[in-house]
């Protein structure tokens, strides 16, 4: 009790030196509208858009495309990792694919998505390509942590594949995968808006509003900020609800 509230104390005090540190920036700056708005400002913004329903179709736009882009993401990470995890050297074919999709520009493969898959859909594309390798480096830690007297007794008992990694290898690897869940979805969601601004596309999403702003008056960048605090509120709870759900099974699982 007293280590929780101990942290508690030490997270509310790091809350309140970054908004001290931001209203003393906001303070200096000369026109600081035009380059780096106070939070009054930006919570006052905030609030005027949270009223809208334009707002929430452009965040429910934004996580629908995220949620996509991961799950297509998330298949492949498990097929791919289910065969690298039991297949070593399936494991070393895939691994240069997956260095190349850890080291490659974000920015810069935005542009050939756009060219290739349009404005609306290349969003989705580098969700899936950036939570790719995160995702299989943990189903393939979850199948070279099962011990290997648990697979040679389960191929004995001569189970099927499918049998064995339904009732076998899923439990045993969950832990893991949830790990690479909570690590990459709230990269995946930073990475779409990312590539909505990029991109420039006129649907609607938090990236999207967010360039439009931009563009629609330069000299402004209040709506940005706002824009972008509802974005750090939606990663945080996100990131806090996995992390629970995380904790929860991982603790469940040892009791």
């Amino acid at each position: 009790m007293k280590s929780s509230l101990k942290k508690s104390l030490y997270t509310t005090l790091g809350i309140v030196l970054l908004l001290i540190g931001w209203v003393v920036i906001s303070s200096i700056i000369k026109n600081s509208d035009m380059i780096f708005p106070s939070p009054l400002k930006t919570f006052e913004e905030t609030l005027l858009l949270l009223k809208k329903s334009y707002t929430y179709a452009c965040i429910w736009e934004s996580v629908l495309r995220t949620i996509i882009g991961f799950s297509i993401s998330f298949v492949l990470a498990f097929v791919l990792g289910t065969l690298g995890g039991n297949i070593p050297n399936i494991k070393h074919v895939i691994s240069p694919l997956m260095s190349v999709l850890k080291s490659i520009p974000t920015a810069s493969i935005v542009f050939l998505f756009l060219v290739l898959v349009g404005a609306k859909n290349s969003p989705i594309v580098m969700v899936g390509i950036i939570s790719l390798p995160i995702q299989y480096e943990a189903v393939l830690r979850g199948f070279e942590n099962i011990g290997k007297e648990l697979k040679d007794a389960a191929r004995i008992d001569g189970a099927p594949l499918i049998t064995r990694i339904v009732k076998v290898y899923i439990p045993n690897i969950t832990p893991y995968v949830l790990v690479g869940i909570v690590s990459s979805f709230s990269l995946s969601f930073k990475i779409e808006i990312m590539s909505e601004v990029i991109s420039g596309t006129t649907s609607k999403g938090l990236g999207s509003i967010i360039a439009a702003c931009q563009k629609s008056d330069p000299t402004n960048m209040v709506p940005i900020f706002a824009y972008s605090l509802i974005t750090i509120v939606i990663v945080s709870l996100l990131s806090l609800i996995l992390y629970i759900l995380e904790k929860r099974f991982t603790v469940g699982k040892n009791n």
